[in-house]
């Protein structure tokens, strides 16, 4: 999925090497049908503090029609009261301008 989205970009989205030594404390994916559609995942770092990873969804499947991305994002924010999280920090890239208007209508500060 994620070589898929990388072809919208001019830039890589990834280094394109597999990373074995950060496991995430929670991850999920999204499907319609039997088709992965998009995924997020988090690393907790310490009792109240975690980081958004993994925040990907296939083009089609983005904006309001299904509204994929925000089930993705209220899973983790559901999540992260259950385990007492206060503070989520989100890195991304430049090039994912239409993702950096999505974060901040939920909240999201630079």
């Amino acid at each position: 999925m994620i070589n898929e989205i990388s072809k919208e970009f001019l830039l890589p989205i990834s280094s394109g090497r597999k990373s074995t030594s950060v496991l995430l404390d929670k991850y999920w994916v999204a499907f319609y049908g039997s088709e992965i559609i998009g995924t997020v995942g988090v690393l907790k770092t310490d009792s109240n503090f975690s980081v958004l990873k993994n925040m990907f969804v296939k083009k089609k499947y983005r904006g309001k029609d299904f509204g994929t991305a925000q089930l993705l994002l209220n899973s983790v924010f559901d999540w992260s009261i259950e385990e007492g999280i206060s503070r989520i920090y989100l890195g991304t890239m430049d090039q994912f301008k239409a993702a950096h208007k999505f974060y901040e209508k939920m909240n999201f500060r630079k």
